[in-house]
């Protein structure tokens, strides 16, 4: 656990080098109560939140993914709140339901650091298969 602490804290000392600013969305705004039905339980919203995290963990462990989308989505971490992060990314979940689905780790892994700022498919060139973890 603490080598991963450390490996989180090297590489998000990297990309605060390397200028990478996470573009997570604006603060959300208040809800009105119609909205406020279609928001997620607590219960589901938690269960969300640890996928995210699984898949943001293995993408930090996969040499299958380009170390500017790490440095992004540990500049994303470091800069933002898990909670914050999932309430984006449930956003983008919730507004392109038909094209994108959370069972498929390449599409949370791609929903995941494009809420995070980076742009473009965050897997290497010469890969087309999901990130496995180390």
């Amino acid at each position: 656990m603490r080598a991963l602490a450390l490996s989180l804290a090297c590489l998000g000392l990297v990309a605060g080098a390397s200028g990478a600013a996470p573009a997570l969305a604006a603060p959300a705004k208040k809800a009105s109560p119609k909205a406020s039905a279609a928001k997620p339980s607590e219960q589901t919203q938690s269960a969300h939140a640890v996928l995210y995290l699984k898949v943001l963990i293995n993408a930090l462990q996969s040499d299958e993914v380009k170390e500017e989308a790490k440095a992004s989505l540990v500049a994303c971490l470091y800069s933002h709140t898990l909670q914050e992060i999932t309430t984006a990314a449930d956003e983008v979940f919730t507004k392109a339901a038909g094209k994108v689905n959370r069972d498929k780790p390449a599409q949370v892994l791609f929903v995941l650091t494009s809420v995070c700022g980076f742009e473009g498919d965050p897997r290497n060139a010469a890969t087309s298969s999901v990130p496995k973890g180390r």
